[in-house]
């Protein structure tokens, strides 16, 4: 039957906005492409500003055309249309914005001339017929907040050119904190990734963060965190205070940089020229936590003291109007926010030495409690201001920077049975487990406890300038951008150690009972003569190691940068026969990623200096404000110990914690490894064409893009056989004994003077360039004025990480004799490098939907999608030819004939889903549903092919929903999200099907406002009401249920509440 309505509509004439009979040709009015001199002469034009008369704001994307011809027009950001070559005399032009009435207005156009024409548009149904009454009444513009943003966004996506989705950032209601995560994961086909509580990278159609681009008003935004050499934009350390609304592309144009095998998401910022005159929006609030609801002090793990839970956070966004050509927009927020981290963690094991388990009867091995209180405070300020330097161009200049400081404190407490079955001593009790106990064997269990505290600080500069021309008939677009971020972990500067651990000071046997998914129902220790041991008591440990906090510097340096350029020309073809255009464009984006770590070790030697002598904690490294805490899930009162006061008697004591030999050549060794740097330039050039036929109901966008990409990376060489004296030959040299000769400034096995030989720093050094052609094709079809139909195609890629194209080189070569090396079947030695050859993820994307579009400014919208994708990453060992070498960037043909262990692209997949989005308001369902506004969208992804590929993003099924209420004075937003079964890495210990799994959620957030009077509200929100927690399941199809769930995760549910108010 759908089949059945869309043919009919298809040769169904499309009406026109409003009725009006067909153009037809003739000597006053002729058609584009022919006209004459004389024709020219007698033509003219008609600009001006479209603005919802209500609410004050120019609407971007009206479209406005000459009644009964094709001259049609789009306003730009600044809600400004340009209509040339409009036939002299009597018009009518007809504007239409998505839920505004359309409205049609008489214009005569001198020919040769040019008329100014201003549109004030209103909506009779949202508004009622006096739209001056309505504009000076705030408690209906302020509940009509939502449905306007609504509007805005449906509007975006109806006249876009391409398949996507736009969301105006006043839609959702307020959003905790004004966080970008929290915002992102409403969006069509969009979920978040997690770190826990909050989101670190966003994902589109099950494609991970890395492969997808983020840009601000099209220029890439840099991103540093603690991934360092990932590609991943993490949300976390922004805010969208400056921000307009998101644009969610799934099929590029040509003008759009085509490493987006994913998507991209582009942030467009709050112009001046939006409004109509100068405004001062501001807010204060208090944020916290529902399991820490007071407003005093209370302890903190950072630290051992007490701290703030609920905190005072602010935000501002001031548009000033200088005058007709000029104005500014200065926004700032700031934002702290602390959440409970509570973790339970089972570790079920499917061997051991004795044991009896299998793969379909494990038994619990381990049980780990973590208490991470966290904090993240969070402060952006931004300034934008626009020029317009001529009636049709506008310079804009935005500059914009960020703080991010997060504090975690994560006590970890492990008891854990053992892998072995038999007791030591013999006599004692031997192992034994059922699907709810285990009896750990007599001296083969363990109890560890380890405290963790970070200091992390996240700073970012962002500044751009660009320029834009629109007279109607050109366009021209020019930006330069520069985005810096660094991220750093500095516990040192905050007095603390990274980490603090201790253990069990005697054998023991650990005894789990009555087990269930989340925790065991009880935990016995014992010793050797079967008595119990107190966990509780700090007497039965004994402090053994602390980490991090070097000698100088951070634990680590991250920084990433990016420059670009862009320029695009765009003309109308006037002399067609149809309307159309032509676009050329071109980009470059250099980025820059430099990653550095420090991260020692350190042995605790006790009071009496001996590392030797087993001594517990002392109580000056002791929690002494920390204590008598809840640790959830039944623990309380565990004695903590902390890091930061361990730090501190360390500088009140060096002599308490040293560092071995062995420990300073670990701690150089993977400073020399984590030093890394990499030089990425794209260049870019495109051709777009766009063309409107059949009365401008069927639309065409194409093209080609050419991308070139040109990577410098420099990393560790490890050279191991470099400790040896050579022969003449090249082989190495050996004493009477047959024993390799060491070189005498070699040192000891292991020890710093043979590290300094054998690694060194930035020592390898890869450049690779690739380039490609990337098409595609835009279809955009009016089955009805109402009714859209859009398919699409196009050609992306997905780079590698950083990680895995960095060159790191470790060369493992084998003792060989002479005739031995002479022979070509004998392997050499061992190679591993990482592939800076690595080619990109290709992938053919193909899109088709369909878009209805109600007269009451709804929408709704289905579609099917194919990603067909080339070239996945797999690992693999292989005999080197010279080929093999070149490909991975090695150059020596010496090593032709050695193991080649490294990543090489291989395999294929396709990645097939359905979607759908729906907006709209029950106003038609009489006048209770004025007052309401529903929407839902939802995905489906099906995977085939390489079922190991890198996608441990993918989510089959996501889905958001929710409502929006608003009447006069009050406004509630309810929000549902939910994630389906999210398959992660593989888990070949429990079987060849075995996987790692997030377990499906739901969870609800809420947004309320009041309005006490015409210039004031009150606000609050309300993240995840319910506290749902999340879980983390491991198993294969051989897993029985007992032991499928690895962790659960609980934060509490954050809220916030305070006024806002505009002036």
């Amino acid at each position: 039957m759908a089949c059945i309505c869309v043919v009919l509509a298809v040769f169904t004439p499309a009406p026109h906005l409003a009725a009006a009979p067909a153009a037809t040709p003739n000597p006053a009015n002729p058609s584009p492409g022919t006209q004459t001199p004389a024709d020219v002469r007698d033509r003219g034009s008609v600009t001006g500003r479209v603005q919802n008369v209500v609410t004050g704001q120019y609407l971007n994307q009206a479209r406005v055309a000459v009644k009964g011809t094709d001259d049609i027009a789009l306003t730009d950001p600044f809600g400004t249309y340009h209509l040339v070559n409009v036939p002299g005399g009597p018009i009518v032009l007809e504007v239409f914005y998505t839920d505004l009435d359309v409205q049609e207005i008489r214009v005569e156009i001198p020919a040769g001339g040019t008329v100014e024409q201003h549109v004030h548009l209103t909506s009779a149904a949202r508004y009622g017929r006096n739209a001056a009454v309505v504009r000076l009444d705030p408690f209906t513009v302020a509940a009509d907040k939502e449905t306007n943003a609504q509007a805005i966004a449906i509007n975006e996506q109806r006249f876009a050119a391409n398949i996507k989705n736009v969301v105006s950032t006043d839609s959702l209601g307020n959003i905790l904190g004004n966080n970008a995560g929290e915002f992102l994961k409403y969006l069509p086909g969009v979920t978040g990734e997690y770190a826990q509580l909050d989101i670190a990278s966003v994902s589109l159609r099950g494609i991970g963060g890395g492969m997808t681009s983020f840009t601000s008003n099209g220029d890439p935004m840099a991103s540093a965190w603690t991934a360092g050499m990932g590609r991943s934009f993490n949300p976390q350390t922004m805010t969208f205070q400056d921000v307009s609304r998101v644009e969610v592309t799934k099929v590029p144009t040509p003008s759009n940089a085509a490493d987006s095998l994913a998507g991209s998401i582009n942030l467009v910022s709050k112009s001046a020229f939006e409004r109509a005159r100068s405004e001062l929006r501001y807010g204060i609030n208090l944020v916290g936590n529902g399991e820490n609801l007071t407003l005093g002090k209370t302890p903190y793990s950072v630290g051992d003291k007490n701290t703030y839970k609920t905190h005072l956070g602010g935000d501002f966004d001031f548009t000033w109007l200088v005058n007709k050509r000029f104005g500014l927009v200065l926004a700032g927020l700031h934002s702290d926010k602390y959440n409970e981290q509570h973790l339970s963690n089972m570790v079920w094991n499917n061997g051991g030495t004795g044991t009896g388990a299998s793969i379909g009867r494990p038994y619990l091995q381990q049980h780990t409690l973590q208490d991470g209180p966290q904090n993240k405070a969070r402060t952006t300020v931004s300034l934008k201001a626009d020029f317009r330097v001529t009636p049709h161009s506008v310079l804009s200049l935005k500059t914009s920077g960020n703080m991010f400081f997060s504090t975690t404190g994560t006590l970890s407490w492990a008891t854990n049975a053992g892998t072995n079955a038999t007791p030591t001593p013999a006599a004692g009790t031997p192992f034994s487990y059922g699907e709810n106990f285990t009896n750990g064997a007599t001296g083969r269990g363990a109890v560890t406890m380890s405290t963790s505290a970070t200091w992390r600080e996240v700073t970012g500069t962002t500044s751009s300038l660009s320029y834009r021309l629109d007279d109607g008939t050109w366009r021209i677009e020019a930006s330069l951008s520069s985005s810096v971020s660094r991220s750093e972990m500095l516990n040192r500067q905050n007095g603390q150690f990274n980490g603090f651990s201790a253990e069990m000071m005697n054998p023991v046997r650990v005894v789990f009972s009555d087990i269930n998914p989340t925790r065991p129902g009880r935990i016995q220790v014992l010793d050797n003569s079967n008595r119990e041991v107190d966990i509780y008591d700090i007497r039965n440990y004994r402090a053994t190691t602390a980490s991090g906090a070097p000698t100088s510097g951070a634990d680590y340096d991250i920084t990433d940068e990016f420059q670009s350029g862009n320029l695009s020309v765009r003309r109308e073809l006037d002399f067609m026969p149809f309307p159309a255009a032509l676009q050329l464009g071109g980009q470059q984006r250099i980025r820059t990623n430099d990653t550095r770590t420090d991260s020692p070790n350190w042995t605790f030697n006790g009071p009496d200096g001996n590392p030797a002598t087993p001594e517990p904690p002392p109580p000056n490294t002791m929690m002494q404000v920390y204590v008598n805490q809840d640790s959830h899930y039944g623990f309380r009162n565990v004695p903590w110990i902390s890091p930061s006061r361990a730090f501190a008697a360390h500088q009140a004591n060096p002599a308490l914690f040293s560092q071995t030999a062995a420990q300073r050549v670990a701690q150089e060794t993977g400073r020399i490894n984590n030093s890394e740097r990499i030089r990425e330039t794209v260049s870019a050039l495109y051709l777009q064409a766009d063309a409107r036929f059949f009365q401008s109901r069927l639309k065409v966008l194409t093209g080609v893009r050419h991308e070139k990409t040109a990577g410098d990376g420099v990393g560790a060489l490890s050279e191991p056989n470099t400790v040896f004296v050579r022969n003449p030959n090249g082989t190495i040299a050996k004493d009477g004994a047959g024993n390799s000769i060491r070189r005498p400034e070699a040192g000891a096995a292991g020890s710093m003077e043979q590290l300094r030989l054998t690694l060194k720093e930035r020592a390898a050094r890869s450049r690779r360039t690739y380039d490609g052609y990337y098409p595609s094709l835009h279809l955009t079809f009016d089955l009805r004025e109402n009714f859209i139909a859009r398919a699409a195609y196009a050609r992306t890629y997905g780079r590698p990480n950083f990680s895995d194209i960095i060159p790191r080189t470790v060369v493992n070569e084998r003792d060989l004799t002479q005739d031995q090396l002479e022979d070509p079947n004998v392997i050499k030695g061992t190679i591993t490098v990482r592939n800076a050859g690595l080619r990109p993820w290709t992938a053919d994307n193909f899109d088709l939907s369909l878009e209805y579009y109600t007269k009451q400014g709804g929408l709704f919208s289905a579609g099917v999608f194919r990603k067909e994708i080339r070239n996945f990453f797999g690992d693999a060992v292989r005999v080197a030819t010279l080929s093999d070498l070149q490909e991975v960037g090695i150059d020596d043909p010496r090593y032709g004939g050695w193991n080649l262990a490294t990543k090489f692209n291989a395999g294929s997949a396709r990645i097939s889903g359905a979607d759908f989005n729906i907006r709209h308001s029950l106003r038609e369902l009489g006048p209770w549903g004025a007052y309401f506004s529903v929407f839902a969208n939802g995905t489906y992804l099906k995977l085939e092919g390489n079922q190991q590929a890198s996608f441990s993003s993918f989510i089959p099924k996501s889905a958001n929903w929710g409502f929006s209420f608003s009447r006069k004075r009050l406004s509630v937003v309810a929000m549902w999200n939910h994630r389906g079964l999210n398959q992660r890495g593989a888990q070949p210990a429990f079987g060849p099907d075995g996987f790692e799994y997030f377990d499906s959620v739901t969870k609800l957030d809420l947004s309320l406002a009041f309005q006490v009077s015409r210039r004031v509200s009150v606000v609050s929100s309300i993240n995840n009401v319910f506290n749902q927690s999340t879980e983390l399941m491991q198993y294969g199809s051989q897993t029985p249920p007992y032991a499928r769930q690895r962790r659960t995760e609980e934060f509490g549910a954050g809220f916030s509440i305070g006024i806002k108010g505009s002036f």
